[in-house]
């Protein structure tokens, strides 16, 4: 017994030996067998300007800003070049636009760490992917070309279609070839102007609603023409439509040939479906009830302050005038002549920069930014509490500066290199 306990006693004791050799021999700069760790990847960039805009070949460009852009800026140093760019909305510093190849669908592009464009995920439809708009993280609608009937949902994050929503119960007079020209949300409520394709014409304004809850049709409705004059889009329809007390106002774009159909400012009130047909604005002819012959405006916005602004037409071309004149009157106008004064009207720089006040039914002009073209390009964003505004002419890109609060305008920065820039900001969703 007492040998098996001294054998026991020789283990155990050689077994603490090598331990403590083995522990004495250690120092704190001997290496230590630590779990891996895989290295974080940057995070993509969430502010910061993106400026896109349309070589002489009709390719896209676009480059990154990570400050405020200023002075005269050159789009196309150091820009990328894509074969189809066309930005539609932005929600969570993630751009959504059409495949960048060109192909039938959409992109997810976000900025990576080091500026750079990345194409993130890529949804394939049957045709070009008219309109995308992003609600939010997990609600985003577009519209296939192809088939104008359906509307498709995705999920943003994923970038996966989850649903679609059967349109064909809306209204189309004469079955006529169609598209839809925006989607305007209002929580589960969107809003979706129709358009003609392929020169179709209608002369009504029509709106289709759906309701993103249960993914459902839910009704349309209208602002009447007179019956026989085309009323067309209006530009630049963007999510800035509704006001504080959930009212919303789609614009539209009246008749462009003289007949006496005004662009008009549609209201839906917060609850209904329906435009108010008690509401009538036409800020082109509040500012100038003497313009009939183009009574139109564009570009209408909501800014953050609560107040609105548009480019609106504010005079009849003398030139386009003068035409009026000899012929004894616009009932008198001969095919020629409309051509005429519609070429000189369309290129006119007699649109002005106005503050929209949409319950007092006020139009008011904003001194000290430049006239343009009634139809000229680009668009609008605010930063810092300040909106900037484009002003763009045959020979030049400038955004100026507008202070609500304050009234007062300066020339911000001039955009080169390019042709019909636009502006977009990462923070800035939609």
């Amino acid at each position: 017994m007492s040998r098996k306990i001294k054998l026991n006693s020789k283990l155990t004791l050689g077994c603490i030996l090598s331990a403590f050799l083995f522990l004495s021999g250690c120092s704190d700069d001997d290496p230590v067998n630590e779990p891996q760790q895989t290295p974080e990847e940057p995070a993509n960039m969430t502010t910061g300007f993106v400026i896109r805009g349309i070589t002489s070949s009709n390719n896209a460009i676009a480059r990154y800003f990570e400050e405020h852009p200023t002075g005269t800026v050159d789009i196309s140093a150091g820009s990328t070049d894509f074969i189809s760019f066309f930005p539609q909305s932005v929600n969570d510093g993630v751009i959504f636009s059409n495949r960048l190849d060109g192909m039938p669908g959409l992109s997810k592009v976000v900025i990576n760490a080091d500026g750079e464009f990345v194409e993130d995920g890529v949804i394939t439809l049957g045709g070009f992917a008219n309109v995308i708009e992003v609600r939010d993280s997990e609600i985003g609608i577009v519209s296939d070309a192809s088939n104008s009937d359906f509307i498709s949902v995705f999920n943003p994050t994923t970038f996966e279609v989850t649903s679609s929503i059967d349109m064909s119960a809306g209204a189309v007079p004469g079955d006529i070839t169609n598209q839809y020209l925006a989607f305007i949300f209002r929580g589960a409520d969107v809003f979706a102007p129709i358009i003609g394709t392929e020169g179709a014409t209608f002369t009504d304004f029509i709106i289709h609603q759906a309701n993103l809850d249960n993914n459902t049709f839910v009704g349309d409705t209208r602002r009447e023409g007179n019956g026989f004059g085309t009323i067309v889009r209006a530009n630049d329809i963007d999510q800035r439509l509704t006001d504080a007390n959930g009212s919303v106002y789609i614009p539209d774009g009246g008749n462009t040939e003289g007949v006496g159909i005004p662009a008009r400012l549609n209201k839906i009130l917060a609850g209904s479906n329906t435009i108010d047909a008690s509401y009538v604005f036409e800020p082109a002819i509040t500012l100038n009830p003497q313009n009939t012959l183009l009574p139109y405006f564009s570009k209408f916005t909501f800014l953050e302050s609560g107040s609105a602004v548009a480019l609106v037409n504010s005079e009849i071309p003398p030139e386009a005038l003068q035409i009026i004149i000899d012929a004894g009157g616009v009932n008198n106008l001969t095919p020629q002549q409309i051509n005429e004064i519609q070429i000189i009207v369309f290129q006119a720089e007699t649109a002005v920069w106005c503050e929209i006040d949409v319950d007092a039914l006020t139009v008011t002009p904003i001194e000290g930014i430049p006239a343009v073209s009634p139809f000229a390009q680009g668009n609008t964003f605010e930063h810092d509490g300040d909106v900037f505004v484009p002003v763009f002419t045959d020979t030049e890109n400038i955004y100026y500066r507008l202070n609500p609060t304050s009234g007062g305008v300066s020339r911000a920065f001039d955009l080169t290199g390019a042709f019909v820039p636009s502006v977009f900001i990462l923070a800035n969703n939609n």
